[in-house]
Formats: structure tokens, C-alpha cells, sequence
């Protein structure tokens, strides 16, 4: 399975005027898939003209699977109301990543929004940052015996005008507590080039499997910071499928349609009609508690092989979680650089994929 996610884009503000199927699987820190998993997350930005935990004695410490768990149901929420006869496919983690990264930068009002709707307030910058360099490093430093079951990496990386002058503070926080990578290009004389070495880059560490995530026209002279997000995993099921016993068999998606430390979670309704109020069922679950309760039973198991593909700019969305304020020429990204109102969120495009069959 293979999934990537969303990047920010932050540019300039211009000058005044200023169905089938739906598959719910829950991804969750230290709780992924036994399949190939990747996503990225494309965060624009452009000018104006497993469980982490830190110390819980600590007050400011902040348990980020809890976060995530809520910021997971609520944007599932979101996303499955606007296009509710489509496949849904996407990766909580890895929005969330590219999301708190843009958070160190925000201020006033676009910093409250935004932590708000990650689960992430009142918590300051620095138990953030401390949250997910502990999950970062859980994630890319498993123990050498588990290493040889799955590969998991996740992957930061920011792109940087030459034109912005980066606040070292939101320099440092990424590149020391997100693990991101950052080079300095031109996006206004080399618009293409640039749209190429990101998308390449992304293409390699889905192994071939998310092509052109920034489509044309999205880059231009006015964008000064890419950040990209990418998770990967690829595992093979504890208890291999018989390819021998594959068969075509009818897929229900209605009534009358048809068609080790890491699990897949798999959330089935008690009928053909039921995953509508499964859905209402969660909201304001703890997911992490919901799993916890079940029990180890052995069952015979039939699942379909499958493919999805899921690509969103994840703008609306999110201002229908609150998050309207970095969206416009009344954002405050001036931690990031530059003064209140210069920089602004342009699009946080999200593409995922996933491919299950009978090994993982």
C-alpha cells in the first residue's frame, strides 16, 4: 500500500484587492498497515502583494496519538460529507505532519485556528515539537529485528524561495524536530524545473506510485515555501493469503450494490446499510480506546483485493474545521518570515494510494 499527502504552499498576498465504495481505515501513530503505505503532503506558501508521548509529568507534555485520533474523525467527517458516493482514502499523520509544521510558524489568530482544529491546543510550540520528534525517531529508527518485517519512513522536506528571508527559529524547529530537509530554489525563473524536482522527488519515495503532485500552474513567481510531507510503509500480512483461493465473488457496498506492533484496523458495519451510522458512532471516539477493547479471536477472513486512489486540496476542508485565517491576506505567518499579512497558505494538496492484495 502506498499513500502520500499533503504539501503546503505559501506565497505572497497579492496587492489589495487584497458510491460506490467507501472504505473507512483508520491510520494511526504506532497503528498503520501491514501493506505499502505512502503519503505526502504539498503545503504552499506565497507572498502578499504508535503512540508519542513526552514526559507526562511534564504539564506542557502532549500525547499526540490522542490528537491525532480526534483531528482523524473530524476531517474523515469533513471529507466524506462533501462527496459521500466516493472512495475516501487518506492519511491522517501525514496532513497533520505538514500541517504542525506550518503551525510553528503561524501567529495570532492563524495559530489558534489551526492548533485548534489539530487537536493541538492550548499546546505550546515547544511540547509540538517535542511530540513529533519523539514519533519521528520512533518511526525511522525501529529495532533492526522489526526492520526486517515492514519499512517505515517518514520524510520531511521544505522547499525555500530565494526570495524569503526564513526565520531561523522555523528553520530550526524543522530541521532539528521534524527531520525536514530544506534547499533554496527559484520558483519564479525556474517554475518547471522546480515543479519537477518535487514531484520526482516524491515519485521516488512512493516508489513509483504518486506521480505529478503538483500539477502545472500551481507554482508561480509568488510562491516562497513548499513543505512536503511523505510517510512509507510497505509490510507483508502476519498470515499470508492463498492466492490459489482467490476468487471473484459480488462486493457489497449497500444493500443492493455490488461490486506484530502494526495492524490493520478494519471497521466493519453489522449490515450492507450500516457504515453511515458506524461513521456517526465515532465521532468523539478515542480510536485508540476503541481498538483497545476488542479481543484476539481467530476467523476465517475474506478481504478484496483492491486499489485507491484519493487526491484533494484540502483548502475547504479544512476552513470547514475553523481554519480560515491563514487562507488569506489576513494571515500571520510571520513566524515563518517576513511581516504579519505577507505570507499566506495557497493549497495543501494531499494524494494517497493504496494496493492490497494477497501478500500485504
Amino acid at each position: 500500500m502506498t499513500q502520500y499527502t499533503p504539501g503546503v504552499l505559501v506565497k505572497n498576498v497579492k496587492p489589495a484587492p487584497r458510491s460506490s465504495l467507501r472504505l473507512l481505515l483508520l491510520a494511526l501513530l504506532l497503528l498503520a498497515l501491514l501493506l505499502l503505505l505512502l503519503t505526502p503532503v504539498v503545503l504552499l506558501v506565497e507572498t502578499s502583494l504508535f503512540t508519542s508521548r513526552a514526559d507526562m509529568s511534564d504539564e506542557k507534555s502532549l500525547d499526540l496519538a490522542t490528537s491525532l485520533s480526534a483531528f482523524t474523525l473530524d476531517m474523515y467527517k469533513v471529507l466524506s460529507e462533501k462527496a459521500p458516493e466516493k472512495n475516501l482514502f487518506f492519511s491522517p499523520l501525514s496532513v497533520m505532519t505538514a500541517l504542525s509544521m506550518t503551525l510553528m510558524g503561524a501567529k495570532q489568530a492563524s495559530r489558534d485556528q489551526l492548533a485548534v482544529a489539530l487537536k493541538l491546543h492550548p499546546h505550546s510550540n515547544d511540547a509540538v515539537k517535542t511530540a513529533f520528534a519523539a514519533a519521528l525517531d520512533a518511526f525511522n529508527k525501529m529495532p533492526e529485528g522489526v526492520q526486517k518485517l515492514y519499512e517505515l519512513h517518514v520524510a520531511n522536506n521544505m522547499y525555500v524561495s530565494h526570495k524569503l528571508d526564513l526565520q531561523q527559529e522555523f528553520s530550526d524547529a524543522l530541521t532539528q524536530h521534524f527531520q525536514a530537509a530544506a534547499k533554496v530554489v527559484d520558483f519564479g525563473g525556474q517554475t518547471e524545473a522546480v515543479r519537477q524536482e518535487i514531484n520526482q522527488a516524491v515519485e521516488e519515495a512512493t516508489k513509483n506510485k504518486i506521480k505529478n503532485l503538483i500539477p502545472e500552474g500551481i507554482l508561480d513567481a509568488l510562491t516562497r515555501l513548499v513543505l512536503v510531507n511523505a510517510v512509507y510503509f510497505k509490510g507483508l500480512w502476519t498470515k499470508p493469503f492463498d492466492k490459489a483461493r482467490t476468487q471473484d465473488l459480488p462486493f457489497y457496498t449497500d444493500e443492493t450494490n455490488s461490486g506484530g506492533n502494526l495492524s490493520l484496523v478494519i471497521v466493519l458495519p453489522d449490515k450492507r446499510t450500516g457504515l453511515a451510522e458506524v461513521e456517526r458512532r465515532l465521532q468523539g471516539v478515542d480510536l485508540r480506546e476503541l481498538f483497545d477493547s476488542g479481543r484476539k479471536v481467530k476467523v476465517e477472513v475474506t478481504i478484496p483485493r483492491f486499489k485507491l486512489e484519493y487526491s484533494e486540496d484540502l483548502v475547504a476542508p479544512l476552513k470547514s474545521l475553523g481554519v480560515s485565517n491563514m487562507f488569506g491576506s489576513s494571515a500571520d505567518l510571520s513566524g515563518i518570515g517576513g511581516l504579519p499579512g505577507d505570507l499566506y497558505v495557497s493549497n495543501v494538496l494531499h494524494k494517497a494510494f493504496i494496493d492490497v492484495n494477497e501478500e500485504g
